[in-house]
C-alpha cells in the first residue's frame, strides 16, 4: 500500500469497464519480488485454509462444498475492492445518502479503522460488503423457466424433425451465451437444466453419435483412474453430459480477466468427472469487452457497402460488389469443424483441441484486424482504409501491419471482443446467433465524477459544503499528484468508451452520459438468433421506461412476439444488497420472432419474496406493443399495482393527453425557468436578511401539494438582474422551435410585464418517485418568484386562469397521481409528463366547474393570489383543516367521475396507491362524494 493507492494484487475496481493487472505494483515491481514475513504471511494463509469448528477449535475449509455463491462472492471481493490507508480515525456513516460510507471519526467516537491501518473499501468510499450485485438464485431460476426452458423445447422439436443421425450430429448444436458473466452464475445453473432436459430427451430417444460420445469419455475416465475407478460413480450420463454441455453449449464474456478466470474454475469444479483432464473451456469463456467491437456479421456488410456504393446512371444506389461477412471468418470452419468432435476425453485431445484452436484463430486473424479497424473507423468516422475487391489477395497483410497497429493503439485497454471472430461457429451457423442469452449486464453510466473520485481516497467528503469540496480537491490535486494522474488517465479512458457506445450500433446511446445497460441490452437483441431467440436478463426498470431506451423499445416490438417482464421492487433490499430500496429491478424475457403484433405480459411490482412466489400463480396482464406505442412517445411501459389495474388504467387512458394541440382549447406545455448551476450569475445563494424587492426563488422541496411555502427557497434574485435576463431567454426561445415559447404569441412574448414569473403559475417538482406518499406534487406558486429546473412550470399557451386551476385540480388529484406511479421510477421527466390522460369535459359540465372552484379555492391561501382568485370566481385565505380535506375528498372523487371510473375502479386506485397507507378514512369520505356526484355531469 502506497499512501492510499489500490495495491498490487488487488485490483482496483473501475466499474467493470476496463480490464487490470493485478501482477504489477503502480511501481512496477514484479509480484514474485516481494517478500512477506512469517507474521504477516501466517494469519492470511490460516484464515485461507482454517475456519472455526462447532467444537470451538480450527479445521480445514472443505472446498469440496464449493459452489456459485462462493465464487460470486470471491469475485465481487477481488474486482469491487480497493485498499488504503487510513490518515485518521475512520467510522462508518449510518444515516442518510452517505449510509456506508467512511468518515472520519467525531470527537468521542469508537474508530472502526484506526489511523494508520488499512481498510477495504468500494469505489465510492463505501464499506464493502459482500454479495452486493450477486443474482440470487430466484432470479436466476425465474428468467431460465421464462428463457431456457422453451429455448430447449424449441431446439427438441428441430430434432424432431431430424433423422437420427442428423438428430445426433446436431444434438449439442445449442448455443448459450452471458456476455457479462462475472463468476459464471448463470452459466453454472444454465449447464444444469441443459443438461436435466437432454439427459430426458436421450431416454426417450435413443440417439448412438451422441451415445459413442459419452462412452468415449466413460472409457477414458474408467482407463486413466486404473483400479480406483470402481471407487467413482461419477462415469453416469448426467455426469458426462454436464461436461459436453459446459464445453459445446456454453458461452460467456467479462471485460476482467479474473472474472473469467473463475467463471472458468467454478464450471470446471461443477462439470468434473473424476480420471477425466479439464476441459478446454478458455475458448468459450473469454476476457474482452462485450459493447467495444463488432457484434454481428452485419455490421461488417454495412460499412463495407456503405463505402463501396456509387450512382447509377438514373440516379439509383448502386453496389460496386457484393459482401458475404461469412467469408471474412469462413477460413476457420475446418479447423472448427474438427474443434467440435473432440470431447477431451484424453490430454492428446485436450492438445488437438487447442491445435484446432489455434488454427482457426489464425485462420480467423485478418477478420479480427479487419474488426479493430472498422472499430476505430467507427468511433473516428473515417473509412476504411482498404479495397475489398482484392481482399483474398491483401487480407493476409492486414493483420499487423500498418493501419492494424494504429487501430490496437486506438483501442489500447479497451480490449474489444469481436462476436463473429471469437466464436464464428456460433455465427456462421444457419442459425446465426446464440438460441438463449441470459445474464445481468452493468447498470453504471460510462462516466466519473471527481467528487466520488476523491472520496475513495478522501473518507468524509461526502459531508462537506460544495465549497468545502472545492477547495479539498484543489489541494489534494496538488498534494496527490499520482491520484490526480489516475483521475485523468480513468476520465481518458471513459470518454474513449464513451465514443465508442456512441457511435456504435446501439441508437440512443449519442446522447448523454451512456449507461452501459442500454448497450447491452442492444448487444443482446443483436446477438440472439433473429428467428427463435431467447433472451432472459436482469435490467433496471429504466430500460422499459426511459426517454433514453425508446428506440430500443420500438424494435423489440417489433422484433419479439412475446415481451414479459417482471418488476420488483427493492424494499428492504431483498434482490441486490447495498442497492437502494426506492430503485425498481426487471427481470425481462423476450422471444425473438418477427411479428406484426406482440404481446407484453407485466408482472409485479412484487415486493419481497413470498410476494413474487404468489405472483407466478396470477395471470399476468399482457397488452399489445400497438398499444403501448400510442400510449406515449416513448414507448414506455407501465408498472401496474396488480392484475387488477389493467381496466382502471384503460378508463384512466380513454381520456386525451395533456400536451394534445386541440383548436379551440386550453393548452399548457411545461418549461424550465432558471438552471440551478449554469444560472447562479442571477441568483443570490447566501443572504440572511434579503431586500423586499428581491424575488425568492424556488427549488422543488420550496412547495407540496396546496402548500406554495412548503420548505426553504433555493436562493433569492433581484428582480433588476433577473426580469431582463428571464426576457432575453424567453424571446431567445420564441425563435427555437422546440421551445415552448415559440407557440406563444409575439405580442405576449415581447411585454416584460407578461413573464411568467410575474404571475401565479403552476410547478410541480421533477424529483418524484413511485415509492414516495405522492408521485406528482404540483401546486400553484405565487408572483413574482422564480424557480428553478427541480421545479418546472407550465406556460399557458392558450386558455384562461379557470383553464389553469382546472388543470391544477386534475394534476393534484389521487386518480391521475396512481395514473402517473404506473411510469415514474425516480423524476418526473417532460416524456412522461406530456402524455398524462386529462379529461376535456365541456366548458358548462358541471364536474368541471366544480374542479375550478374546489382547486381555485384550495390554491388561494393568502393574498398574493388575490387577483388570479378574482379571475377565477373563488375566495382567498386560509382553510381550517377539516373544510380544506373535505374539499380535496371531493376533488378526488369529481376528478374520479371525469375519467368514468366506477366506485370499484376508485376503491381499487385508493387500495393500490401506496404500499402501508391508511387510506381507509380518505377512501370513505372520498366515495361519499362520489356517490353525491353520480348521474351530474
Amino acid at each position: 500500500v502506497n499512501n492510499g493507492n489500490p495495491t498490487w494484487g488487488v485490483p482496483a475496481y473501475n466499474g467493470g469497464l476496463f480490464s487490470t493487472n493485478p501482477t504489477e505494483s503502480p511501481a512496477g515491481a514484479a509480484l514474485e519480488e516481494v517478500s512477506l514475513p512469517d507474521s504477516l504471511f501466517a494469519p492470511v494463509l490460516q484464515n485461507l485454509l482454517l475456519v472455526p469448528t462447532a467444537e470451538g477449535g480450527l479445521g480445514p475449509v472443505d472446498f469440496r462444498s464449493l459452489g456459485v455463491r462462493e465464487f460470486g462472492t470471491i469475485y465481487e471481493g477481488l474486482l469491487e475492492s480497493e485498499l488504503s490507508l487510513a490518515e485518521t480515525d475512520l467510522t462508518i456513516e449510518n444515516r442518510g445518502k452517505l449510509k456506508g460510507t467512511y468518515r472520519p471519526c467525531k470527537e468521542g467516537e469508537d474508530p472502526i479503522v484506526p489511523e494508520g491501518k488499512v481498510y477495504l473499501h468500494n469505489s465510492s468510499g463505501a464499506r464493502k460488503s459482500t454479495g452486493s450485485y450477486y443474482t440470487k438464485h430466484f432470479a436466476v431460476e425465474h428468467l431460465l423457466d421464462r428463457s431456457l426452458e422453451p429455448a430447449i423445447d424449441d431446439h427438441f422439436a428441430r430434432l424432431d424433425e431430424l433423422e437420427e443421425l442428423e438428430a445426433g450430429e446436431a444434438f449439442f448444436d445449442f448455443k448459450v451465451a452471458d456476455i457479462s458473466m462475472g463468476s459464471g452464475h448463470f452459466l453454472v445453473a444454465a449447464v444444469d437444466r441443459i443438461e436435466a432436459r437432454f439427459s430426458g430427451y436421450l431416454a426417450n430417444r435413443q440417439l448412438p453419435v451422441v451415445s459413442q460420445e459419452l462412452d468415449h469419455l466413460r472409457e477414458a475416465g474408467m482407463e486413466a483412474l486404473g483400479e480406483a475407478a470402481s471407487s467413482y460413480p461419477d462415469f453416469e450420463d448426467n455426469s458426462l453430459l454436464r461436461r459436453l454441455i459446459a464445453r459445446r453449449c456454453i458461452y460467456g464474456v467479462d471485460i476482467n480477466e479474473v472474472a473469467v478466470q473463475l467463471a472458468r474454475l467454478a464450471i470446471w469444479i461443477h462439470t468434473f468427472v473424476p480420471g477425466l483432464p479439464l476441459s478446454l473451456l478458455d475458448r468459450n469463456l473469454r476476457v474482452g469487452n462485450s459493447l467495444v467491437g463488432v457484434g454481428q456479421l452485419s455490421e461488417i456488410e454495412e460499412k463495407i457497402r456503405e463505402e463501396a456504393v456509387g450512382e447509377a446512371a438514373d440516379g439509383s444506389t448502386l453496389s460496386f460488389f457484393e459482401v458475404n461477412a461469412a467469408d471474412f471468418v469462413g477460413d476457420a470452419s475446418d479447423a472448427l469443424t474438427r474443434l467440435g468432435k473432440l470431447a477431451d476425453a484424453t490430454r492428446s485431445e485436450v492438445q488437438a483441441a487447442r491445435k484446432a484452436w489455434a488454427e482457426a484463430d489464425t485462420a480467423t486473424a485478418p477478420a479480427r484486424a479487419l474488426c479493430d479497424i472498422l472499430t476505430v473507423s467507427r468511433i473516428e468516422g473515417t473509412v476504411l482504409p482498404f479495397d475489398f475487391t482484392n481482399w483474398d489477395e491483401e487480407k493476409n497483410s492486414v493483420f499487423g501491419g500498418e493501419e492494424h497497429q494504429l487501430a490496437l493503439n486506438k483501442l489500447d485497454g479497451m480490449n474489444p471482443l469481436h462476436f463473429p471472430v471469437a466464436f464464428p461457429e456460433v455465427f456462421l451457423r444457419e442459425r446465426s446467433g446464440f438460441d438463449v442469452i441470459l445474464g445481468n449486464p452493468p447498470w453504471e453510466e460510462a462516466t466519473i465524477e471527481e467528487d466520488s473520485f476523491w472520496n475513495r481516497y478522501h473518507p468524509g467528503m461526502g459531508s462537506l459544503t460544495a465549497n468545502q469540496r472545492r477547495d479539498t480537491i484543489r489541494q489534494l490535486r496538488i498534494e496527490r499528484e499520482d491520484l490526480h494522474a489516475l483521475f485523468q488517465e480513468e476520465q481518458e479512458q471513459l470518454s474513449t468508451l464513451r465514443n465508442a457506445l456512441a457511435s456504435g450500433p446501439f441508437p440512443g446511446m449519442g446522447t448523454g452520459d451512456p449507461d452501459l445497460y442500454k448497450g447491452f441490452a442492444w448487444r443482446f437483441l443483436h446477438l440472439s438468433v433473429s428467428c427463435g431467440g431467447r433472451i432472459g436478463v436482469v435490467i433496471p426498470r429504466s430500460a422499459m421506461t426511459a426517454k433514453g431506451s425508446t428506440e430500443f423499445r420500438e424494435a423489440i416490438f417489433s422484433t419479439a412476439q412475446d415481451i414479459d417482464l417482471v418488476t420488483l421492487k427493492n424494499k428492504a433490499e431483498w434482490v441486490f444488497d447495498d442497492v437502494t430500496p426506492q430503485y425498481t429491478i426487471g427481470l425481462l424475457s423476450l422471444y425473438c420472432v418477427p411479428s406484426q403484433e406482440s404481446v407484453v405480459s407485466l408482472c409485479g411490482p412484487y415486493m419481497d419474496l413470498a410476494s413474487f412466489a404468489q405472483g407466478k400463480t396470477v395471470q399476468p396482464i399482457t397488452f399489445k406493443g400497438s398499444e403501448i406505442q400510442e400510449w406515449n412517445d416513448t414507448a414506455s411501459l407501465p408498472m401496474l399495482p396488480s392484475p387488477n389495474s389493467a381496466e382502471v388504467f384503460a378508463r384512466l387512458r380513454e381520456s386525451p393527453r395533456l400536451d394534445s394541440n386541440i383548436d379551440g382549447e386550453w393548452r399548457f406545455r411545461p418549461h424550465s425557468e432558471l438552471h440551478a448551476t449554469n444560472d447562479k450569475p442571477l441568483m443570490v445563494l447566501d443572504l440572511d436578511e434579503p431586500s423586499e424587492e428581491y424575488f425568492p426563488v424556488y427549488k422543488g422541496e420550496s412547495f407540496g401539494i396546496w402548500q406554495p411555502d412548503a420548505g426553504g427557497y433555493y436562493a433569492y434574485a433581484d428582480p433588476e438582474v433577473l426580469l431582463p435576463a428571464l426576457q432575453t431567454k424567453r424571446l431567445r426561445g420564441h425563435n427555437n422551435s422546440r421551445s415552448a415559447f415559440n407557440e406563444c404569441s409575439t405580442e405576449w412574448v415581447q411585454a416584460q410585464q407578461t413573464l411568467p414569473c410575474l404571475h401565479p403559475r403552476i410547478a410541480f417538482r421533477d424529483i418524484a418517485r413511485a415509492t414516495d406518499p405522492r408521485t406528482i406534487i404540483t401546486c400553484l406558486i405565487p408572483p413574482q418568484t422564480a424557480i428553478t429546473n427541480k421545479g418546472p412550470y407550465l406556460i399557458k399557451i392558450r386558455g384562461t386562469n379557470h383553464d389553469e386551476a382546472y388543470l391544477l385540480g386534475v394534476l393534484s388529484s389521487v386518480p391521475l397521481d396512481w395514473y402517473a406511479r404506473c411510469f415514474v421510477e425516480l423524476g418526473l421527466n417532460f416524456f412522461i409528463f406530456n402524455p398524462f390522460p386529462i379529461p376535456r369535459p365541456a366548458s358548462d359540465n358541471p364536474l368541471r366547474q366544480r374542479v375550478i372552484e374546489l382547486a381555485g379555492r384550495l390554491a388561494c391561501p393568502d393574498d398574493r393570489f388575490a387577483d388570479w382568485a378574482q379571475e377565477v370566481g373563488v375566495e382567498c385565505g386560509p382553510l381550517e383543516d377539516e373544510v380544506k380535506q373535505d374539499m380535496i375528498h371531493e376533488l378526488d372523487a369529481v376528478v374520479a367521475h371525469l375519467y368514468g371510473l366506477t366506485e370499484d375502479h376508485l376503491t381499487h386506485v385508493f387500495e393500490t396507491f401506496h404500499v402501508g397507507w391508511d387510506y381507509n378514512a380518505r377512501l370513505d369520505a372520498t366515495i361519499n362524494h362520489f356517490r353525491n356526484w353520480e348521474g351530474k355531469s
